[in-house]
């Protein structure tokens, strides 16, 4: 009983050193991926380029939508 105590003590401890070294290895390789010179994150780096807006002209079968009544259109004077 003993012995297999042990070994279920042993075999999750060595679980747990592979979770962690796998889990540090993942987290230092992301941060070695990341590029310390990008601009992503950071305020006041270049600005981006304006994009032109154009209106669309509304075709002449549809009919300009009808203003929405306000209080005083609502109210018996």
């Amino acid at each position: 009983m003993e012995r297999r105590k042990l070994l279920a003590v042993g075999g999750m401890l060595g679980l747990t050193a592979f979770a962690t070294t796998v889990g540090l290895g993942a987290t230092f390789g992301l941060f070695g991926l990341t590029e310390p010179d990008s601009s992503v994150g950071r305020l006041g780096g270049p600005r981006p380029a304006a994009a032109a807006v154009r209106e669309q002209e509304a075709a002449p079968s549809s009919p300009a939508p009808a203003p929405a009544p306000g209080p005083d259109d609502l109210a018996d004077d």
